[in-house]
Parts: structure tokens; C-alpha cells; sequence
């Protein structure tokens, strides 16, 4: 089993196009201590179905 980190500068609930955007606009400003949770595959049309 992978050792993941308990801790992070930026948590971001949701992997959907807005939390997926957040996280590549917060690296692009330097942010490298981000994490993206999804309890499903990241970017899985989730923002589309929700409407």
C-alpha cells in the first residue's frame, strides 16, 4: 500500500472541470502542495451529469 500524505496546503473537493481547473491554475501560480479528492475517476463528465 502507497504512503499518501495526511497534510496539504490546498485541499480541493472534486474532481469535475472546476476542481481540476483550480488545481492546474493553482500550479501554474507555484502552489505545488495541492491534492484533488474524488471518490471516482477524475474528470468523469461529473459537472455534464449534474445538470
Amino acid at each position: 500500500m502507497k504512503n499518501w500524505k495526511k497534510t496539504a496546503e490546498v485541499a480541493i473537493i472534486g474532481g469535475g472541470i472546476m476542481g481540476v481547473s483550480a488545481a492546474y491554475y493553482l500550479a501554474r501560480r507555484g502552489v505545488s502542495d495541492v491534492v484533488v479528492l474524488e471518490k471516482d475517476l477524475l474528470a468523469q463528465a461529473s459537472t455534464g451529469l449534474s445538470v
